[in-house]
């Protein structure tokens, strides 16, 4: 019955294009644009990835189309051979996917072990210290492009990679945004080299020509080292610097360090990026930032770490804590909600600064852009009424540096974007719009340990206004950087929930 009902569908089909074509013989349409170009796989050789245009469409040249007798019989018997197909397909066993679940189990082991197998052979290695390091190569490698001071990263990159921009037009790149860097695979088996992989959610705004486009890309980075290296310590981890000196990085093509003259061999001190690509890119306009989509992903299952009971009794363990209730509740009230509250309070009225103590330099700087974008439009995204209905702790991560914990936060607000007159330019202020959202926050290991709630209006170090903290995130009375979490807790990373990956 299927079989004769497919037949009788391309038949009707054949005779449909019959009859259009001849009704129609200069019919149809073109179209083409610069939307979304992507690739994947291997590696792209394209060393311009970004400047692909994608088309899509039908162009028409005004020529009748005739078909003859012999297309007819053609199309008969691609109608018999489908039939035939059709049923061999019904007679065989069909195999389904693995629940997403579950494979997103077996990849958040797959890491696990590789994290733990560099930290058995590199104690001084740390995940918050190594993506800070990949969020400064990220952003340099754009921002230096077609310009000079790209051969400062000259040991950081592969020799292909240092000469990416050779041939390049003189155009700028800047306001790099980096909106979240996922694990991906790490491999520690090889013989001479460990590496890394990683896939980066960023934007930029490209200049030439006269004409700035913003664009939104997806990259896959691999990184590798020498194997059995030493992290050099956190000053030397977060900033792209010369691991001998500490100084800036500010080196010739050759790697030779600008400041103590010492060369820096590709993997041999630091982490080396070998491969990119350019897995998708994606014009984005002014007025995406008005757009309001459907919430995704706040239904879908908290994702958990696997071992989390396990995780929770070293945490217990490390700061002799007698149980989880009496850390847990503390952390909810004075740094989740608290946090939660405040950051989303000064960012409805753009006051973005006021909380530069409570985010790390990289989440400050990808929202400052934006907040910056809202300000020279003089618009405002309002969150009003913003009411936390749960919080799940997700993941707790430890090392010799930094001690990070994951929550996932389900809130709801009247969520609208003001135009310069107070006219709503998108959202609803009606419509309660709920949601959910996964934080990170770190700190350091050899953090203070405060036994009364945090004053979030304070410097945690001197106890002085957080009035003067700047963009750098160090105190302007005492001096200190608050934004590293060596006196406090810091909020790291928000991801969404149907981005969140574990």
């Amino acid at each position: 019955m299927k079989a004769i009902v497919l037949v009788l569908v391309l038949l009707l089909s054949l005779l449909a294009c019959l009859d259009l074509a001849q009704a129609r013989p200069g019919g149809g349409h073109s179209s083409a644009g610069q939307g979304s170009s992507s690739s994947s796989g291997a590696f792209p050789s394209d060393p311009f990835p970004f400047e692909r245009p994608y088309s899509s469409g039908n162009y028409n040249t005004g020529t009748p189309v005739q078909v003859e007798p012999v297309g007819l019989v053609i199309g008969l018997l691609f109608v018999i051979v489908l039939i035939i197909l059709f049923k061999r397909l019904e007679d065989r066993q069909v195999f389904t996917v693995a629940p997403t679940a579950i494979n997103r189990a077996v990849q958040q082991q797959k890491i696990k072990s590789g994290l733990e197998s560099l930290k058995q052979s590199d104690p001084n290695f740390s995940g918050i210290l190594f993506l800070d390091f990949v969020h400064s190569l990220y952003s340099k490698f754009y921002s230096y492009s077609t310009h000079p001071e790209f051969r400062y990263l000259s040991p950081f990159l592969s020799t292909e990679l240092q000469q990416h921009f050779q041939q390049a037009q003189p155009w700028t790149i800047n306001e790099v945004v980096i909106n979240g860097i996922r694990w991906q695979e790490i491999n520690t088996q090889g013989a001479e080299f460990e590496s890394i992989c990683l896939v980066i959610d960023a934007n930029y705004t490209l200049h030439l020509q006269g004409k700035s486009t913003r664009y939104a890309v997806t990259e896959r980075w691999l990184l590798h080292r020498t194997k059995g290296l030493l992290s050099s310590g956190s000053n030397k981890m977060q900033a792209l610097c010369c691991p001998y000196c500490g100084a800036p990085a500010h080196f010739t093509d050759v790697g030779q360090c600008g400041h103590c003259g010492s060369v820096v061999q590709k993997g041999e001190m630091q982490w080396c990026l070998d491969k990119r690509a350019v897995l998708e890119t994606t014009l984005l306009a002014v007025n995406e930032l008005v757009a309001y989509a459907e919430e995704q992903g706040t239904g879908l299952a908290t994702i958990k770490q696997t071992d989390l009971t396990e995780q929770m009794q070293g945490f217990l363990q490390l700061h002799a804590l007698p149980d989880w209730d009496a850390f847990w509740q503390a952390f909810v009230e004075d740094i989740v909600k608290a946090y939660f509250l405040t950051i989303y309070k000064h960012w409805s009225s753009r006051n973005w600064d006021a909380v530069r103590h409570l985010l790390s330099d990289r989440l400050y700087e990808a929202n400052s852009f934006w907040l910056d974008l809202y300000a020279e439009k003089n618009w405002f995204n309002r969150l009003d009424d913003i009411k936390i209905a749960q919080i799940e702790l997700v993941k707790i991560e430890q090392d010799k540096f930094y001690e990070a914990i994951t929550v996932r936060i389900f809130a709801s607000c009247y969520d609208y974007t003001e135009g310069p007159g107070g006219q709503v330019i998108g959202g609803s202020k009606r419509a309660l719009r709920r949601y959910s959202e996964y934080w990170t926050f770190v700190r350091r290991t050899n953090a203070k340990q405060h036994t009364g709630p945090y004053s979030l209006k304070q410097c945690p170090q001197c106890g002085a206004p957080a009035d003067k903290m700047g963009q750098t995130g160090e105190c302007g009375y005492c001096g200190s950087k608050i934004s590293t979490g060596q006196f406090s807790w810091v909020l790291f990373l928000i991801m969404q929930d149907d981005v969140y990956e574990g």
